[in-house]
């Protein structure tokens, strides 16, 4: 294998095309280790989606390949003879329970039907063989007879043409590949690595499996039996399990294929450890902010020294669940005289969700304290903000706290994710600092409300939780030393050789836990 980069990247609808979050942590760790050049695989919808970049990518990222998945145009040549076991492994991968017999399986059917250069049959006519066909009706008879076939042969198409369009992808030969989550870019990462046999890192922010199954539950594009029928608990779940156990399936085949499995906090580790991870293979290395940079700046003296500032920092999305703040705010504002409130972030991405914040907003009179600013510089609008508000429904461990936490800026924030963590303390020692911000429930208002009248009511209260911020943040979430762990593990992944047990030091983390189409640009081209 000649690699073409030291590091590969697989990112799943994020960077460089969507800002914050995920996407700020890629710009972030390729713009820090420069002394590694990049290649990333970026798996979109389809051609028609947006590719306006919203980052100044790197010179050291020499390669962007792009992967669509709802473009069904699949290979229609092979270069060998299908063996007679070929079918009887497709069979074996589709039955067989998850374990090594499964990634046997996995291995000789990438071989037989997708590889482009040992594959013995066409991945275009693979769907509508009389083989493909006789499998399918066994599995129906087997796990969804009392279902509609018709339903579960389009479901069943639906769920497989995606995954095809991995399997057929040619991602770059590189000397380590890195996925940032699992799903359909850790799948393929995981191909990278089974073709090429170069170690695969997977970092994994929010686990991607609990995502899917939260936006599946209030998914209506997955087919339901009418809620009036007498079996309705039943059914209604039988199609949505299955997309569930396709994600969870993808997600144990990247786990199974991974050297090393990072998330940022160990509340994310229950749910790797749930979907099959080892937990040999696991460890923890957190966000971190650039604290020197940000604590240099200094809080806005205000023209009125009464007025309370709020800010919202994130995507106005459905996830950040927007709408509860801006209730929150109303409560806020009928015992907060002079209230003023900014959401901060892209509108762009949900136009219909932003449409129905402003809306809310209007009709709850908060036109006049309540300021949304699109996409701004996170070092113009920190130092006007006295209390930071996160409301998600799901988060993993989010950047924007530590950045408001380096200028003292406590926060109140829903209990997801790890945000518990940063404003409570993740270790005995961190605890001792005391509380930096306090916890609401997820879609709770009202609670959130009362957290942010309690901390405006005691000037006292924010004193200490702003000293409490500043240090917990330089102690334990600094980005430099962060970024060393990853230099390290970079290092000795990228100078791996066969029969060396790719096993680095990398600091106490490393413990085991507790518990296509293809397209190809060139960087500078565009």
């Amino acid at each position: 294998m000649n690699a073409t980069t030291d590091i590969c990247l697989f990112l799943e609808g994020t960077y460089p095309y969507v800002a914050g979050g995920v996407s700020s942590w890629v710009h972030q760790l390729v713009t820090s280790l420069n002394e590694f050049t990049y290649s990333l695989v970026v798996i979109l919808p389809n051609r028609q989606t947006s590719r306006e970049r919203r980052y100044e990518v790197p010179d050291n990222v020499k390669e962007i390949r792009h992967v669509y998945l709802h473009e069904h145009d699949l290979p229609n040549t092979h270069r060998s003879k299908l063996p007679d076991e070929a079918w009887e492994e497709m069979s074996a991968l589709h039955e067989c329970p998850f374990g090594r017999g499964k990634t046997r399986a996995f291995e000789k059917v990438y071989r037989y039907f997708f590889n482009s250069e040992t594959r013995g049959f066409s991945p275009e006519a693979l769907p509508n063989t009389k083989q493909a066909w006789d499998l399918l009706s066994k599995l129906y008879e087997e796990r969804a007879s009392d279902e509609s076939f018709i339903d579960y042969f389009w479901t069943f198409r639906f769920m497989h043409y995606p995954i095809f369009k991995i399997l057929v992808a040619d991602p770059p030969p590189a000397r380590l590949y890195h996925t940032v989550s699992t799903g359909y870019a850790g799948f393929l990462a995981a191909v990278a690595k089974m073709k090429y046999g170069r170690p695969l890192l997977l970092t994994e922010h929010g686990i991607y499996t609990r995502e899917r199954r939260i936006e599946i539950s209030r998914a209506d594009w997955i087919y339901e039996k009418d809620t009036r029928q007498i079996r309705v608990r039943r059914s209604q779940s039988r199609f949505k399990e299955l997309w569930n156990t396709m994600f969870t399936t993808l997600s144990r085949v990247c786990y199974e294929y991974s050297d090393r499995i990072i998330t940022l906090y160990q509340g994310n580790q229950k749910y790797q450890l749930q979907d099959g991870a080892d937990p040999e293979k696991m460890m923890i290395i957190p966000n971190g902010v650039d604290v020197r940079s940000l604590q240099a700046l200094e809080k806005e003296p205000k023209a009125d020294p009464e007025e309370f500032v709020l800010g919202f920092m994130g995507r106005v999305v459905s996830i950040k669940d927007v709408k509860t703040f801006i209730r929150a705010c109303k409560a806020v504002a009928d015992r907060v005289p002079k209230l003023k409130v900014y959401i901060m972030g892209p509108t762009d991405e949900e136009p219909a969700y932003y449409d129905e914040c402003l809306k809310l907003t209007e009709f709850l009179g908060l036109k006049k304290i309540i300021t949304f600013t699109g996409k701004i510089n996170i070092k113009e609008y920190y130092p006007k903000l006295d209390l930071l508000v996160l409301t998600s429904i799901s988060e993993a461990q989010p950047l924007v706290i530590l950045e408001a936490h380096c200028l003292g800026i406590p926060a109140v924030a829903t209990d997801v994710g790890a945000c518990r963590e940063l404003l409570y303390g993740s270790s005995p020692e961190d605890q001792a600092l005391g509380r930096s911000g306090l916890i609401a429930g997820v879609t709770n208002s009202e609670e959130i409300a009362r957290h942010i009248v309690n901390i405006w009511r005691s000037p006292e209260l924010r004193r200490k939780m702003a000293e409490t911020a500043k240090e917990r943040v330089a102690r334990f979430y600094n980005k430099t030393d962060l970024d060393n762990q990853y230099r390290a593990l970079y290092t000795h992944y990228v100078n791996w050789q066969p029969g060396r047990a790719p096993k680095p030091s990398v600091g106490a983390e490393a413990a085991p836990a507790e518990v296509g189409t293809v397209s190809t640009v060139a960087v500078n081209a565009e």
